[in-house]
């Protein structure tokens, strides 16, 4: 499976042993968190190399993951409540 951070517009490699759900929820506290925090990735390859990215508050990050992650999308209007807001 290939999954990717989505950060600054950048597409980052996500290291194949790390388990997305809990990188997710990691990344969830630190935006809900009222300080600044670092997610460390140590991206394997010909020169590997060592990214870390700002997160908390504002600043936006997306994880891309294959869709087969074991999970099944749920796109019902209960799940998506949370994101939508009424037009004023």
């Amino acid at each position: 499976m290939s999954a990717f951070i989505l950060y600054q517009g950048q597409k980052i490699a996500i290291p194949e042993n790390t388990k997305i759900d809990e990188l997710a929820n990691a990344i969830k506290a630190m935006q809900n968190n009222v300080a600044f925090s670092w997610v460390t990735l140590n991206l394997d390859g010909p020169e590997p190399k060592r990214v870390r990215l700002m997160v908390g508050p504002g600043i936006p990050i997306g994880i891309i993951s294959d869709p087969m992650d074991g999970h099944e999308p749920n796109v019902t209007d209960d799940s998506l409540r949370d994101f939508m807001k009424d037009p004023e």
